[in-house]
């Protein structure tokens, strides 16, 4: 199979603690989350509200990290909070996480469980590969959130695709609306990355929750791990 995702090459050189994992979903139905779905989700939500208790957030090591990440190129972490930080700092006020769609509940499922942020792009809306790398600042980007368009800051991370179409501004800040998972996405991508310590552990264990999850609550998806290689060099394998 041809790479669908990969990373530029001066990314794992400037971010040698960089740990991902990557899975292709197909023949998903990507409706309303189903009930027993959303009681999990509650559930969780109530655990990781138990766990600040005792550990703030700004202290867990993922979140550490990429903020770590973001500084380094330039974004303020407490003005632009990672995709993680932005979750738990919801659950941490009490509110519960609004049910999106039924790929984007598992994937928030996903993300307080493992404490690692998830991406979730449907594959047939971009050019693949898509590419993790820096960006040149001539990128257009649509926010998920925004009906406004805008440019990324020359040096930040993003994602695009093979056509150069921006995916993602400030690496796991904000998804452009284009390329989400959509009520009639079919097939996704979903990847999680990290830069803590126990990074590989917790992004295997988040793909593998995602694997699980899919699989009982649709048991006909197919879900194929995917390789992120160094696009047009050697693979990060």
């Amino acid at each position: 199979m041809e790479p669908i995702i990969g990373y530029a090459p001066e990314i794992p050189t400037q971010f040698p603690q960089l740990s991902w994992a990557c899975i292709l979903i197909e023949g998903v139905s990507n409706g309303p989350a189903p009930t027993e779905l959303t009681a999990k989700i509650r559930s969780a939500e109530a655990e990781v509200r138990a766990a600040l208790q005792s550990t703030p957030i700004a202290e867990i090591s993922a979140v550490a990290a990429w903020r770590r990440v973001f500084s380094s190129f330039g974004a303020k972490p407490t003005k632009y909070r990672n995709a993680l930080e932005a979750l738990l700092r919801r659950v941490s006020k009490g509110e519960t996480l609004p049910s999106i769609s039924y790929l984007v509940d598992v994937g928030n499922l996903v993300s307080i469980s493992c404490r690692v942020p998830l991406g979730i792009f449907d594959v047939d809306r971009f050019s693949a590969p898509a590419k993790i790398g820096f960006a040149t600042g001539g990128e257009r980007f649509s926010d998920l959130g925004s009906s406004e368009t805008d440019r990324p800051e020359v040096g930040e991370v993003v994602f695009t695709d093979a056509e150069g179409e921006l995916m993602t501004r400030r690496w796991c800040w904000r998804q452009d609306r284009r390329f989400a998972s959509q009520p009639d996405t079919r097939r996704a991508l979903v990847i999680a990355e990290a830069h803590h310590e126990e990074g590989p552990n917790d992004v295997a264990a988040a793909t593998q929750l995602f694997t699980e999850l899919v699989g009982r609550f649709s048991p006909e998806v197919l879900v194929t791990e995917l390789s992120a290689p160094v696009l047009g060099e050697r693979s990060v394998d």
